[in-house]
């Protein structure tokens, strides 16, 4: 990383939060008041960081306003609270649609394709349907979020792989990692085989990748039930997001 951009993040870190700002989370981030005011004052810096140094672009003359950038980077910036993080330093743009949008099956297919409310571009941008994305920030007991889902998958980028395997620095937890995500997928394909419901659902049973990013979404937004019907799944994504929402969630939301 450029040294400008260490002196620019030193300054942006060193401002106060500007006005407004913590409106449009609790507005928008129904997680918000659940953290402790350390867990708030961290994601207030990650705010920062993600809405100053990403491109922001609205799609079909959406107006992108402020409220937006600080909403999509709070549910985002969950995801960082407890790891060592560049602030999604490879995600260079943030395209956002007023609501669902329209994704192309193949990349020269003119027309057609499948409606959809987010998209994670391999060292490209993520791209949201901001209805979605107001909606689901707001109740998070529906188990969905589209933020963290693509997210999760700029996550599974990062080493160069689109496998559902996250970078996992230490050798033990990698190993695990494997044996896991192995095990639980095979289990989800057999249950939806089988016609036996599932809190991870359908569409994670598309592939790891996909997999990887649901069990995220529900990790972060109901993970109470979560932690029940897939105990060691749990603990992994635990180990490597290093928090537990259950925490956060023993209130209720």
């Amino acid at each position: 990383m450029h040294l400008w951009r260490h002196h620019n993040r030193e300054q942006l870190l060193a401002e106060p939060f500007p006005e407004g700002w913590d409106t449009a989370i609790e507005r928008n981030v129904a997680h918000f008041e659940l953290l402790n005011k350390e867990e708030q004052a961290s994601l207030r810096q990650i705010v920062k960081v993600v809405v100053a140094e990403k491109n922001w672009e609205g799609c079909q003359d959406l107006v992108v306003t402020d409220e937006m950038k600080v909403t999509i980077a709070a549910q985002a910036g969950l995801m960082l609270l407890g790891m060592e993080h560049d602030y999604f330093d490879r995600v260079p743009t943030i395209l956002i649609y007023p609501s669902g949008f329209s994704v192309p099956t193949d990349r020269w297919q003119q027309g057609g394709g499948f409606a959809a409310s987010g998209q994670a571009v391999y060292r490209g941008p993520v791209i949201l349907a901001w209805d979605e994305v107001q909606a689901e920030g707001r109740h998070p007991a529906r188990g969905n979020n589209v933020v963290i889902h693509e997210f999760a998958h700029q996550l599974d980028f990062l080493d160069g792989y689109m496998d559902g395997t996250p970078e996992v620095a230490d050798p033990e937890l990698a190993r695990r990692w494997e044996q896991v995500i192995a095990r639980e997928y095979k289990n989800l394909l057999h249950d939806l085989r089988s016609g036996h419901r599932t809190i991870l659902g359908e569409y994670a049973g598309t592939n790891k990748t996909e997999f990887f990013a649901v069990a995220c979404e529900r990790f972060f937004t109901i993970p109470e039930p979560m932690r029940a019907s897939h105990p060691e799944l749990y603990e992994l994504l635990a180990n490597f997001f290093r928090i537990d929402p259950t925490r956060w969630f023993r209130a209720g939301v």
